[in-house]
């Protein structure tokens, strides 16, 4: 169903469409990364807007400085950037002693709204004009220019990220971050180690939302600080719960 759909604006030959499509679609892998932490894992996030900003200024930063434009490599760096933030504030939160969902919350705020504030005032990052003019990416030697082009490439990637995500959910580490979610304590009870299911999960999430901030940089060539702040940490976690907290198809 989801494919017949997201293939509409392409047999339209609408641009307009399929740029506001092509848009839903990358916020849409940021929303997944939100779900897999908090709807299956119970990991109450308000950072991942500023995960889905490091995964776009790393890309903007990189194709301004240098002539790597190649689509491939732009989402490798986008997700190594993306994983080491990831591992800094999962251990930062998880490792040790337990900690409640009201401690979570307020540091992941805190996060988004401190990466804001550097995007706003930090010279390196454009402060408050952000990366204008960033070069379209390019396929093969192939430059993707156009709206279908890339129309195509968030399409392709959102769909290989949500049976990922469909995947891992229904695994045996699946069942695990469900427990996790559901019974912490439990789930320890039974041998299953709490700060590493977190840890994972949360690495996982921002390798998510930095490719989705990469994608957003490359199509709408330009990354601002308002990608990265608190305004889009909120309006994500809503979205996930209008489409159904635990639930991937919401």
């Amino acid at each position: 169903m989801i494919p017949v759909f997201a293939l509409f604006p392409y047999l339209s030959g609408d641009n307009f469409l399929l740029q506001l499509i092509t848009r839903i679609l990358i916020y849409g892998i940021l929303v997944l990364s939100v779900e897999m932490c908090w709807g299956q894992t119970g990991i109450f996030t308000f950072g991942q807007a500023a995960l889905f900003g490091i995964g776009g200024y790393s890309v903007g930063l990189i194709t301004k400085n240098s002539e790597i434009t190649d689509i491939g490599l732009l989402l490798l760096i986008a997700i190594v950037a993306g994983a080491i933030a990831g591992l800094i504030i999962g251990v930062f939160l998880f490792s040790g002693k337990h900690v409640g969902e009201l401690y979570v919350v307020l540091v992941t705020l805190a996060i988004s709204y401190i990466f804001e504030r550097l995007a706003n005032s930090w010279t390196v990052l454009g402060s408050g004009n952000g990366i204008p003019g960033i070069p379209y990416p390019t396929i093969f030697g192939l430059e993707i220019d156009s709206a279908i082009g890339l129309f195509l490439l968030a399409f392709i990637f959102f769909i290989l990220i949500l049976f990922l995500c469909i995947y891992i959910v229904n695994s045996q580490f699946g069942l695990t971050m469900n427990a996790v979610r559901d019974d912490e304590e439990r789930a320890e009870f039974f041998g299953y180690k709490r700060s590493v299911v977190q840890i994972v999960v949360f690495v996982f999430a921002a390798v998510l939302a930095s490719i989705g901030g990469a994608l957003f940089a490359v199509s709408e060539s330009f990354v601002s600080s308002s990608m990265s702040g608190l305004a889009l940490s909120t309006t994500i976690v809503l979205w996930v719960v209008l489409g159904g907290r635990g639930t991937l198809f919401g």
